[in-house]
């Protein structure tokens, strides 16, 4: 089947470092036997375009073919998201070429392209939900429309879809989960303190300040440490926490690492924590659980739907200090019971099969339904 992949953050070799890695779900698709597509407009603007790096029109990613159609960059001061849609769909419009689907990998931008004959899905991300729809009336009412009139919108969690339904009333939906890379040469290897380890983007509703409070708490009755890979704009308040604390000789703020650092530093600590909210999935607890490390997480999440509380990971309710206290200082108190949920979550991963490949596989059959559905 003929796949265009449209999206304002797909990776590629010319935008390497733009957004989440779906680029391995399309060289999936790709690996199957099917022709794919990627798409990626963006802006231009003469002294932009002298200033920057020039992206090509077009480029290639193994099987993959990824064009970059141009839209006129706007100024802030009179950029608005109507327009920016327009824009957007407008120059994604004109590489689609005559596909049997469109897959957007967004529902705020892409999600009001005219497909033609196509079937269209739409894949959402938590931050289209969770916060960009709460701030905006316009963008909130064009992920409406989006939701309502796809072939069928794709969720990563149960949790997210809930919140999709609960904005947009009744949908076609399918919940599939996004692949994680599994890093085999990785080992856990158990430190000589109990080290907490926290993967977050450092913004607000990741809770960071809460793993900080909690752990500065723990130092009172166990020694520890904590190690926070991460960077944003809650980094200068956190620090600002942790002197306030007096623990700030007890913690390392790596900055951002790649996704093999970050497992590293996982794979060297007691625990993964993050009490997180309004959190669609969180790969990085699935990542933890690959590497057989013990991961906490916010009870009524998306992750809920992979751990039980107690046996292949740990939840706690959302905002409570005291029960991520006590659950950390169980934890470091019964180092075989943190070693057999750790081992627990593995085998859980294992049987999951989280990889890029059963999710290639799982939208392929989606696609075929809808073409199916299309022919009749």
């Amino acid at each position: 089947m003929r796949i265009a992949v449209v999206s304002p953050r797909l990776p590629s070799r010319a935008l390497p470092m733009r957004g989440v890695t779906r680029d391995e779900q399309s060289l999936a698709f790709a690996a199957a036997g099917h022709d794919v597509r990627g798409i990626v407009p963006v802006p231009w603007s003469p002294r932009r375009f002298v200033t920057r790096s020039p992206i090509p029109a077009e480029e290639r990613d193994g099987a993959v073919v990824v064009v970059h159609p141009r839209y006129p960059w706007l100024p802030q001061a009179v950029r608005g998201a109507r327009l920016e849609r327009a824009l957007f769909c407008r120059a994604a419009e004109s590489a689609l070429g005559s596909p049997d689907i469109v897959l957007t990998q967004s529902v705020a931008l892409p999600g009001g392209l005219h497909v033609g004959r196509a079937a269209l899905v739409v894949a959402l991300h938590d931050h289209e939900l969770y916060d960009t729809a709460p701030a905006s009336s316009v963008v909130r009412a064009a992920i409406v429309r989006s939701l309502q009139r796809a072939d069928c919108a794709v969720y990563v969690s149960e949790a997210l879809r809930r919140q999709g339904t609960a904005l947009a009333g009744p949908h076609r939906s399918l919940v599939i989960p996004i692949g994680i890379d599994a890093h085999a040469e990785l080992v856990a290897a158990a430190p000589a303190q109990f080290t907490i380890c926290t993967v977050a983007r450092l913004i607000a509703r990741k809770h960071v300040d809460q793993v900080i409070r909690v752990f500065a708490r723990l130092t009172a009755v166990q020694p520890a440490r904590l190690v926070i890979v991460g960077e944003g704009p809650e980094r200068r308040s956190l620090e600002q926490l942790s002197r306030s604390l007096n623990v700030d000789h007890l913690i390392e703020m790596t900055g951002a690492l790649d996704a093999r650092a970050a497992r590293d530093r996982m794979a060297r600590s007691s625990a993964m924590v993050l009490p997180s909210v309004r959190e669609s999935l969180g790969g990085v607890y699935l990542e933890a659980m690959s590497l057989g490390i013990p991961a906490v997480g916010t009870r009524g999440e998306g992750i809920a739907d992979h751990i039980e509380h107690g046996a292949t990971g740990l939840l706690v309710p959302p905002d409570d200090d005291d029960a991520l206290f006590e659950e950390l200082r169980a934890l470091a108190a019964d180092p075989i019971r943190a070693k057999a949920i750790g081992e627990a979550g593995r085998r859980q991963f294992v049987a999951s099969d989280l990889s890029w490949r059963a999710n290639a596989d799982a939208y392929l059959a989606l696609f075929a339904e809808l073409i199916e559905r299309r022919r009749v």
